[in-house]
């Protein structure tokens, strides 16, 4: 893990952050109403485990089928005196084939902007994915409902370049393994990057082509990436 030591003028910040319990890989997903808390994503562990045993197969709804391109994730919440915004991160490619086989490529990937206000300091910065992961996804055959892993999905070939913009300017990870980074570091931006992007337990709307994949229901969950067919 490369980092610089002016990260450790903002770490106080940070902590705080964390200790809330708050991230804001775990915002509610934008165009919903009303706001609250969430626990984010896990940041013991860089892979995603479904409920499937690893022998099931998968299976997608016949809208999902194809490749896409997203057009951006954003989130909003506000609760327990943190608040702010996730948007960006245009640029991923995703496949997804009829019988669930999903690939995930973030090398052509914008920014992720994260902007949170927390013990009486705003954390500006961004965060930014790179390489692939590979899965399995289970899915009703409908236009929309739960969208889920079935087996393990490793993200171990994924890494993760996350710069802060406020209230300090400093590089906190140069391309460090994802589950290097949220395993040890994910304090340093108050757990804004998420461990499982995209490929990850969830839900599903296919409107045309156009493809919403947010948290799971009845939950704040995640941002909710948007993306159109390539």
């Amino acid at each position: 893990m490369q980092t610089t030591g002016k990260a450790i003028a903002v770490k106080a910040i940070m902590v705080a952050a964390a200790a809330t319990g708050i991230a804001l890989a775990g915002c509610s997903s934008a165009g919903t109403t009303g706001s609250g808390a969430s626990s984010g994503p896990s940041a013991s562990t860089g892979t995603s485990s479904g409920s499937g045993s690893g022998t099931e197969t998968g299976s997608a709804a016949s809208c999902l089928v194809g490749n896409w391109r997203a057009t951006g994730v954003a989130g909003t919440f506000n609760g327990n005196g943190v608040n702010g915004t996730l948007t960006g991160g245009a640029g991923v490619t995703v496949n997804i084939a009829a019988d669930g086989k999903t690939a995930v490529n973030f090398d052509k990937m914008e920014p992720i902007n994260f902007n949170f206000a927390v013990a009486g300091g705003n954390v500006k910065g961004s965060s930014t994915y790179g390489g692939s992961v590979n899965g399995t996804v289970k899915t009703p055959s409908g236009t929309s409902g739960a969208f889920e892993p079935v087996g393990n999905v490793d993200f171990g070939s994924v890494v993760v370049t996350v710069d802060l913009t406020s209230p300090t300017t400093a590089r906190v990870a140069d391309k460090v393994g994802l589950a290097q980074f949220v395993g040890t570091n994910a304090a340093d931006t108050g757990n804004a990057v998420d461990s499982q992007p995209i490929l990850r337990k969830g839900t599903y709307d296919c409107s045309g082509n156009t493809l919403k994949l947010g948290p799971p229901a009845g939950t704040t969950g995640v941002g909710t990436w948007t993306l159109e067919k390539a």
